[in-house]
Order: structure tokens, then sequence, then C-alpha cells
């Protein structure tokens, strides 16, 4: 019997009527998987590729009866992606009498009120959504999730690697105590490396055994590859030329780093557009755009019916949001992962079977880690997923939010909480009473008797609607010369004292960092140094890094590069290839090490230097995977003597509070964990010693 002939009448009516010529490899994969076993089931394919009804169809098919509740739960990244996909299940569940309700902070709150009045269908939601119903109003949950026979995970690889993904986990556990039986689960990604479907299998809740069915078929890629030097002051003109050319012909999206290029490309694009009469609508796309302006661009997008566009935006359009037709995409400058390359490709090439990729860069270590990545991609080697280790800050989150939902747990509970929520398992008994213990006596815990209650500090926390989300938040430094303050920069632990930095067309040494004001103080530079680009992306893999010393070391790669790329990466493969393991570059009257390895190991590197000299000013430029300072052959001998352990770098860190908050200035709830499981945090997931020690041997 084939997938089709496995589906309900009403369904094979529809795909009839819709003139489907056929199911997509993947739907008549999922299909079948989910008719014959119980497993729950991720569906690994590219964009575009029908994962979207591959995940419905099955999950629709099964149930029997659609009066006795809600049956389905899709669980979205982005209020985007629900109302997106809002529209692409509404067709079917309306040909099938199905309703459909979007949940979120901007959606309709007659149509919450109705469902929680009369569960039924299907709910379309966001991990932010399910923990303010959680968190302050878990009566409502109570009769929702009852009857779930299914819940759909969108974008899944989104949470695998970060703490918002640990929150969902422990959602997921949570909403499922209130569900009259296991639940199925379906998740969806677009970018897994095979080395890590052990990580994704573990992310559901129960005792369901997970399997991941895979559809390797993407589009074909012809991609260009651009290199013009640039300077932070403006954007490159031929950079901004190229793209205008290609901007003639081709319906794009451009994908920068950072936001502020996000803002230069687009006016630059514009005023060209206007100077020579172009009939081209520019955009620009990111998280600091208004809500309305974000969908005015996605809109026009979708409805453009041939007219060309550009959108300029940040990862806010990587994801599975569907803009129509989009011919091609523009890499500026280097992505910081290979999935990122995965992800925006994506994009494009929907109707054609063709993805188009014009890489350009304008900075020769933003053009060697971009051809690194892509030369990835080509080989469909994804970046490994680095998980999280240990996350007692989400730990620490959730327990209160708990609290909140029960008004109270008896305190053995409580500290039983890593046996009896399976994401908790990992840590271990006495650091569950360390954290309690720490949020006890900070007020954010209360104890009456043998119960725990939420404390009063709890209620500064939700204040607002933060507390129910887990995103890495991006904090600003104010920067001062002198008394007079240039500007602002987001924190990364990439800024040190002695550090150059960019900012206000200038280049600025930093002469000291004050954490608990949040204050920058720099005065002008005067060496040579390089600047760090502050905020220009997270950590960058091992995998990349390691493809970058390839590219430059064997020329094979260079075959299809024209002669201005050729020249960059013989200028670099000459001047930091000279030696055989460890890579000396002389800068002035300085010598560094060009390491080729991951961020998190550069840390670790630099970190270990720092103890062996005493302080004595080591700095990594982690763009250039590059350390420096004084001494450093004879300080890397003395690190590679001591290998290091975590016992060393714990006792290291245990007076140095500010380093430590350095590392976990992104980590939005790092104040309710006591400072030394801060350190066991940082060593285990902000540092890589185990890949440093293996550079060092």
């Amino acid at each position: 019997m084939s997938s089709f002939d496995l589906l309900r009448k009403e369904i094979r009516k529809y795909i009839y009527d819709e003139g489907w010529n056929s199911l997509r490899r993947i739907q008549e994969a999922s299909i079948r998987h989910a008719c014959e076993t119980d497993n729950n089931i991720v569906l690994a394919a590219p964009t575009a590729s029908g994962k979207t009804e591959a995940a419905f169809l099955p999950a629709i098919n099964s149930i029997a009866d659609w009066r006795s509740g809600l049956k389905i739960v899709y669980i979205s990244p982005l209020i985007a992606l629900i109302n997106d996909q809002f529209s692409r299940v509404w067709e079917l569940c309306c040909y099938m009498d199905i309703p459909v309700t979007a949940w979120h902070g901007e959606a309709s709150r007659t149509k919450k009120i109705r469902l929680m009045k009369k569960p039924k269908g299907i709910l379309l939601i966001t991990p932010e959504s399910i923990e303010a119903m959680l968190s302050i109003r878990p009566g409502e949950a109570v009769g929702l999730f009852k009857y779930t026979e299914w819940v759909i995970v969108d974008e899944i690889h989104s949470f695998l690697c970060n703490n918002r993904g640990i929150q969902l986990r422990s959602l997921l556990e949570r909403i499922t105590a209130y569900m009259e039986k296991a639940p199925r689960f379906i998740g969806m990604s677009a970018t897994l490396n095979k080395d890590d479907y052990s990580i994704v299998k573990e992310f559901f809740p129960g005792e369901r055994q997970t399997d991941i069915l895979l559809d390797r078929n993407r589009n074909i890629l012809e991609d260009t590859n651009s290199y013009y030097e640039s300077n932070i002051k403006r954007e490159s003109r031929e950079a901004v030329e190229e793209i205008f050319k290609y901007s003639q012909k081709e319906s794009m999206l451009v994908f920068p780093n950072l936001r502020g290029e996000v803002e230069r490309l687009a006016v630059s694009l514009s005023k060209l557009g206007r100077k020579l009469g172009s009939n081209t609508r520019y955009f620009s796309h990111h998280s600091s755009v208004s809500k309305e302006l974000r969908l005015t661009a996605e809109e026009f997008a979708k409805g453009s019916k041939g007219e060309l566009f550009t959108i300029c935006c940040t990862s806010t359009l990587e994801l599975g949001i569907d803009i129509g037709s989009v011919d091609s995409v523009v890499q500026y400058n280097a992505p910081n992962s290979v999935a990122a390359v995965g992800q925006r490709l994506g994009r494009s090439g929907r109707t054609t079977g063709k993805s188009i990729l014009h890489f350009i860069a304008t900075n020769e270590w933003d053009l060697l880690q971009g051809l690194a990545a892509i030369t990835l991609y080509k080989e469909d080697k994804i970046d490994s997923i680095d998980r999280i280790i240990k996350p007692y800050d989400v730990m620490a989150h959730q327990i209160i939010s708990f609290l909140l939902e029960k008004s109270g747990v008896k305190i053995d509970k409580l500290s039983n909480i890593n046996k009896n929520f399976r994401c908790w398992h990992e840590i271990e008994d006495y650091e569950v009473k360390e954290l309690l213990d720490f949020l006890i006596e900070n007020n954010y815990i209360e104890i009456l008797e043998d119960e725990a209650i939420s404390g009063v500090e709890t209620e500064k926390l939700l204040r607002g609607s933060e507390f129910f989300a887990l995103f890495e938040t991006e904090d600003n430094f104010n920067v001062y010369d002198g008394h007079n303050k240039i500007g602002e920069l987001p924190f990364s632990p990439a800024l040190q004292e002695g550090v150059n930095v960019y900012l206000a067309a200038g280049i600025w040494k930093i002469k000291d960092i004050e954490f608990k004001s949040r204050k920058i103080y720099v005065s002008k530079a005067l060496d040579g140094e390089p600047p760090v680009f502050a905020g220009d992306g997270g950590d960058i893999t091992d995998e990349i890094r390691k493809r970058m010393k390839e590219v430059l070391s064997e020329e094979s790669y260079w075959t299809d590069y024209n002669d201005n790329i050729k020249k960059v990466l013989e200028k670099l493969a000459d001047e930091n290839l000279k030696h055989d393991y460890f890579h000396w570059v002389e800068k002035g009257d300085k010598i560094g090490l060009r390491t080729f390895r991951g961020t998190k190991i550069n840390k670790a590197l630099k970190l270990m230097l720092d103890i062996v000299s005493g302080e004595a000013g080591y700095t990594l430029y982690d763009r250039e995977t590059f350390i420096s300072g004084p001494n450093i052959k004879r300080h890397l001998k003395e690190v590679i003597k001591k290998n290091f352990s975590e016992d060393d770098l714990f006792n290291y860190l245990l007076d140095k509070p500010e380093r430590v908050e350095s590392y976990l200035i992104t980590n939005k709830y790092g104040k309710l964990i006591p400072y030394n499981l801060k350190i066991k945090y940082v060593i285990k997931n902000k540092l890589d010693l185990t890949g440093a020690n293996t550079y060092l041997r």
C-alpha cells in the first residue's frame, strides 16, 4: 500500500483538489513511518522539501476524534514562523473543519479565550507563551493539554545548542504531565549533522524511541566568490556595486553579520538605485526594525509577482519563513557556521531547483572563513552541535517557574528535581543542593515548614515579560574617552584591556572595563595592533577553523577562485604557514600564535597562557584566530608542561569574578547561580580545555 493510500479519504481528496502531482519524498516516508510505528520522528530535510506537510499530514491523519480536545501542539522558535505556518495549515484544516489557533503575544485574545473554553483542534505556540501560561496561568494548561496526541517542534536544530532549547525541554516535560497519555513528537530541521543524531534523539521526553528520517536531496548550487578590501568607515564601493548588479536581475536576500552593516548596505543600494533609475525595491530586516516595517518587506516579497526586490537582513530571515520566490542569496563577509550557509541558501531556488550564492568579502580573514564554510557545505559537512553541559542557570530559572506553576512544592520533591526531570539528570545531587541553598539565601525561594514557594525576589523577575524568554542577551557597555561618551559596544570576551576596537569611525585602545557600571574606558590607539570587531557574531566552530588552514595549505581548493582571491590566499599562506605545527607570526616587534582552532579552544589557550605568565597581557583576536603577548613561546612551553586540568582552571578563576562574569555576559540568568557553579559552567561551556590540550599535544 502506498503512503497516499494510508491517508484518510478527506486528506486524499484535499491533495487531489489542490492538484498535487505526488507526495514529496519526506512526506512519503513520514506518513508510512507514523502509520507503521509508535515512535517519535525527526524530519531532516532541506528547506522547501515539504517538511511542514510531512509533519502535519501523518499527525492529522492519525486523529480519530477531533471533538474531544486539543490534539496537536505545534511549537515554533519565531512568531513570524507561526503566522506563516498558520496560513499553510489553515487551508487543509478548513477543508476538514479542524480549528487552528495561533497563541503568542501578538495573537487574538478572543481566539485564545474561545480555545480555553472549548479546547479543540491544533495550537500553534512559542516556548515563551508556554512559559507564561505555566508560570502565571497554570490553570489554563490543565484542561488545554489533557487530550493532546502530537507535539511538533519546528526548526529543532535552533533549540539544540542554547539555553532556550534547555528551557523548551523542561517545558515539554511540564506540559506532558498534563496529558492523559504520552504524546508522540515530531521535529523538523534543515541542518542536522549526522554525528549529532544522538543529541536530537534525547530532546523529547518520555520513553518512546525517536527515529530520524533523512532526505539528502538539495538544490544544485551555483556560487560566485569576490573580494574587495575595505575599512570600517564605509562599505566597499566595489562590493556595493556588485550586489547592485545582481539585484537588477535577481530577487535577493543579503546576509551581513551585523545590524549596522545591514543598514549601511540597504542605504547604499537604495541611493545607487535612485541615482541609476533602478526599479528594484530595497529593504532592511533585523530585530531592531519595527514589526510593521519587517512585515512590509515580507509581504512585498511574497506578492512581488516578478517585481525585483533585495532584502538586507540578519538571521531574522534565516529560518523557514516563506517569503516566496527568491532567486539568490548574498553572503556579505563570513558566516559563523556551515549550518548558517545551509539555512540561508534554503531561502533561494524554491521553484527553480537551483540555489545561487554570491559570497562577497571585504576583509581577508572573512574571505578565508567564508571560503572554508562554503567548501564544507558543498561536502555536506554541517558543524557539530555544541551541547550545553549542566545548564545551572536554566535549571534555576525553571525551578522558580515550577514553583509559580504549582504554587509551592514539597522541599524533598524539589531536591529531587534532577531525578524527576530528564533534562536535569546530569546535574549532581550536591549541585542541586548548592543551587537551592543559593536561591533560598537570596530570597528567590522561601521555605514554609516543609514546602518551598517563590520568594520576594521573584516578583522583580516577573516584571514585564522578560522572565518568560531565555534568549541570549546583547549587553551594551558605554564607551568613554575620559569623560566624553563616544558610543556603545555589545560586550564579548574579545573585549579586553589592551585590545583595540573600532567605534565612531576611529580606532581606540581599551584602558579599563568596569563590569558593575557597564563602562569601557578607551584612548586613541597609537600602535598597529589589529582592532577587534565587537558584536560580530558567536563562536566559530573548530571544523571551520581547521578547514581555513586546509584552504590555505592545499591549492587544490583554489581552482575556481579569481586571481584577486588567489593573491590574498597566497599572501595569507606565506605569512601564516611558515612553521609546521605551531604557526608563529611576527607583527612588528611582537610574535603571536595563529592557532586555526575554534573559538572555545582559543579562549582556553589564552586563559592558560595568562595563568602561567601571571597575567602578562595576552590578547586573543579570535576573528583572526590569533593570540599574542610577551614571551609567548616560553609561556606556551610551560602550558604544555603543565598539562592543565579543569581543577587548575577552577582554582585560578576562584578569585577572578570579573573574568568569570565576562564569559557569562550573555547568560540572562547567571545571577541565579552561586559563584562556584558559574565557574564550572564557564569551564564546561565557554572553554574547550580538551580541545586545547589536544592541540598542544
